[in-house]
């Protein structure tokens, strides 16, 4: 019709050609705003949600602790080259999160390994 363009064409992008830069998240966007850098919140691994079809730089879904967290902390030497000032840190074989970037390579508080770059959105 007269001055409205054609929709453009919806594609399906398979999540096999995702890449992150961590391996879990939160359950919602901006959790961290309400977090002082004492507090800490339970995170998701990414590859345990959707339709089972595992993005190509995340651990197999099978994956023990030591590959995780192998797998996490390349990704966040990655995250740790750029610079990103709202990062906080993260344990992906804990599952916890913080907003204090200070404690990037500090052990985490459960299991001690130390803990790595986490975007929150």
């Amino acid at each position: 019709m007269w001055p409205f363009k054609k929709k453009p064409k919806v594609e399906n992008l398979d999540p096999k050609e995702l890449n992150f830069t961590q391996v879990d998240i939160t359950e919602r966007f901006d959790d961290h705003l309400s977090l002082s850098n004492d507090e800490w919140i339970e995170t998701l691994p990414i590859n345990r949600l959707g339709d089972g079809s595992n993005p190509s730089n995340l651990p197999p879904l099978d994956a023990g602790d030591e590959k995780v967290y192998q797998v996490a902390s390349k990704l966040s030497e990655i995250r740790e080259s750029l610079n990103l000032v709202d990062d906080g840190v993260y344990c992906p074989v804990c599952h916890i999160a913080n907003i204090n970037h200070d404690r990037l390579r500090s052990p985490c508080p459960k299991c001690e390994r130390p803990l790595l770059s986490f975007g929150w959105n």
